[in-house]
């Protein structure tokens, strides 16, 4: 007779460095986005951007689009991208 497993669908927040407040208001913010290049979602992603430049208003930003789209951003990329106030990222980027 074959188990049928269950398991919970809740996930749990992965640990974050403590004293961090919630960005109030983007305006003005170094805003960075990562993205993992694939080619179905290039014209999503860039309307994306220019929305968010819009509507945020930052002063400075930043895009990386990986140069390989399945494999996972590098340690050098993610510590340039802590660099931000603000970063978006890309489903599996």
């Amino acid at each position: 007779m074959a188990k049928i497993f269950l398991y919970s669908p809740v996930g749990e927040e992965a640990p974050h460095a403590t004293g961090i407040a919630p960005l109030i208001d983007p305006r003005g913010s170094r805003v960075a986005f990562l993205f993992n290049g694939h080619v179905s979602v290039i014209p999503f992603w860039r309307r994306l951007e220019e929305e968010l430049k819009t509507r945020c208003e930052p002063a400075e930003t930043m895009t990386v689009v990986k140069p390989n789209t399945f494999a996972p951003a590098g340690a050098s990329t993610i510590e340039e991208l802590s660099n931000a106030d603000l970063a978006l990222v890309g489903v599996c980027a």
